[in-house]
């Protein structure tokens, strides 16, 4: 649990961070239609993997990529596709890693275009495709043909983002923070039998830093 708030607050500063690397304002409004992005970080589970069996998910690598239009000055409308993976542990045993490739709907509501930065709300929904490898030494502990089986399942997430113009007119540093829902029914397999069922619990907190880069179009 002190990782996880480790972890929180160490994304939470990077994004203060940012805000506070850049002085002056750029009063020229920016004008955009398309933007594509790429962005990669830390993924957070928020809970224990399998509480009643006490399976801990481990910090993970993710990477996104999205693509959005926008709307109007200051809503976007987009897609976006995720991958992350995050090392299941029990105490004396590691069960192998969990990887999730989610397929999401975004849109996106900024608060000022005016300036270098440019900060946004983000709400996305959509399907995570979930899916296990076990461990070699989960295998031998086993001392049978075992496997694990996680469910798709239906996914929300929401959280906060900025574009930041420091660089150059429209490639933009992005850096983002949003929890992702994650819950499905785990499945363990001894022999090709069913032996045991519970409920994972991978939603995550997400940490993003890339770049995104903004088509400009011309106001007139």
């Amino acid at each position: 649990m002190k990782r996880r708030k480790l972890a929180f607050c160490l994304g939470l500063g990077s994004l203060l961070i940012f805000f506070g690397v850049v002085t002056g304002a750029d009063a020229e409004e920016r004008t955009h239609k398309w933007s594509v992005g790429l962005r990669g970080g830390p993924s957070v589970l928020t809970q224990d993997a399998v509480g009643n069996l006490n399976i801990e998910g481990q910090i993970g690598p993710l990477f996104n990529g999205v693509v959005v239009y926008d709307l109007h000055k200051y809503f976007s409308f987009g897609f976006e596709a995720e991958w992350e993976q995050h090392k299941l542990d029990q105490p004396a045993l590691t069960l192998g890693k969990a990887s999730t490739a989610s397929l999401l709907i975004r849109f996106e509501c900024h608060l000022d275009r005016t300036q270098p930065i440019s900060p946004y709300f983000l709400f996305a929904g959509g399907y995570n495709l979930n899916s296990f490898s076990e461990d070699d030494g989960y295998q031998e502990a086993c001392e049978e043909d075992c496997s694990v089986d996680v469910d798709n399942s239906f996914t929300i997430k929401a959280g906060f983002g900025v574009d930041m113009f420091v660089l150059f007119e429209n490639a933009a540093i992005n850096a983002e923070i949003s929890w992702k829902h994650n819950k499905a029914d785990m499945d363990f397999f001894s022999g090709g039998a069913q032996v045991a069922s519970d409920d994972y619990s991978g939603s995550a907190l997400n940490l993003l830093l890339g770049f995104r880069y903004h088509f400009p179009v011309s106001p007139f």
